[in-house]
């Protein structure tokens, strides 16, 4: 186990873990924050595919425990495990608003701490990476990809300028999606209305 890091999210105490394949954060305390039953949350962690792998149990001195283990969740899937909580299934109106809350503002709040230093280690090509406006477009794709899908973020990773490699342009999986000339122009001009 890496560094442990506190995050304050509206008072409640929040703990994520540096390791060297990446940050985890400890998911009980957040459960048990937004007034949620752990072991239905657990099991849903459990259950879903993309969230099971990236899970892990780590031993971490949280609470003054030492040895405790935690249930950990890499810091990327966090925002997705949130938007699997179906808000319209919470019964008691202060929890769900508690669940909205960490929805609407903890993915931000989480990006901002682990990712928002002056200079954190591009991991692509392992270089210090200052570049704020490098780092805003890449949250920009990666929003786009979980929002709208890869083919969405592909297009949006040309047409901010994003850094390119010639096996992106030579994957057959791509078919013509990767002609370069045909995402940098700029899109028709909007139909008007009659």
């Amino acid at each position: 186990m890496g560094q442990i890091i506190t995050v304050n999210f509206r008072g409640d105490q929040l703990y994520g873990f540096e390791n060297d394949d990446g940050t985890y954060m400890a998911i009980k305390p957040m459960v048990e924050s937004m007034g949620l039953n752990w072991e239905g949350q657990r099991q849903r962690l459990t259950r879903d595919p993309i969230l099971s792998e990236g899970t892990c149990v780590m031993q971490a001195p949280l609470s003054g425990a030492k040895g405790q283990e935690v249930t950990c969740l890499k810091l990327e899937l966090v925002n997705g495990w949130l938007f699997t909580i179906d808000t319209a299934r919470i019964k008691d109106d202060a929890v769900r608003e508690r669940v909205i809350l960490y929805q609407r503002e903890c993915y931000g709040v989480l990006h901002k701490h682990f990712y928002g230093r002056a200079e954190r280690h591009d991991p692509i090509i392992g270089t210090p990476n200052t570049d704020e406006p490098m780092q805003i477009k890449r949250s920009l794709v990666t929003e786009a990809r979980q929002t709208f899908g890869c083919q969405s973020a592909r297009e949006l990773w040309f047409k901010l300028g994003m850094p390119t490699t010639p096996s992106m342009y030579a994957d057959d999986r791509q078919g013509d999606f990767f002609t370069y000339t045909a995402i940098k122009r700029d899109p028709p001009p909007a139909e008007q209305v009659a």
